[in-house]
């Protein structure tokens, strides 16, 4: 059975082809646009990684993070984000997350990153 992935990224393009590259992959993803409708979407044990953009309107991606962790401590979660800086890699990993990945990345890179916490 494929693992579960729920992607967050306000940008639309960014969003579709990575989760098509994923699907592609193999893998099962669901698409949210912001922070509030991935939390719409999430169930305890549902997915075994999230991919989280840092920056969005609304519920940015550390944030998530800890709301879906408290609800799936198991999970993994990868910040993906264009506007990297010690002091957000080093509270994500504070926080609890897996990975950091910075934008833009190949998708290649994306999917060594993926397998690892699949």
């Amino acid at each position: 059975m494929a693992a579960r992935i729920l992607l967050v990224d306000d940008d639309r393009l960014l969003r579709e082809v990575v989760g098509e590259y994923l699907t592609g992959h193999d893998f099962e993803v669901d698409l949210a646009e912001s922070g509030e409708d991935a939390l719409s979407m999430f169930e305890p044990g549902k997915y075994k990684l999230a991919l989280l953009d840092l920056v969005m309107p609304g519920i940015n991606g550390l944030e998530l993070m800890s709301e879906l962790l408290k609800g799936d401590p198991k999970m993994y979660c990868v910040i993906m984000t264009g506007y990297p800086t010690i002091d957000s890699a080093y509270k994500a990993m504070v926080d609890g997350v897996s990975d950091y990945i910075i934008k833009p990345f190949q998708l290649s890179e994306l999917l060594e990153t993926v397998q690892k916490y699949t």
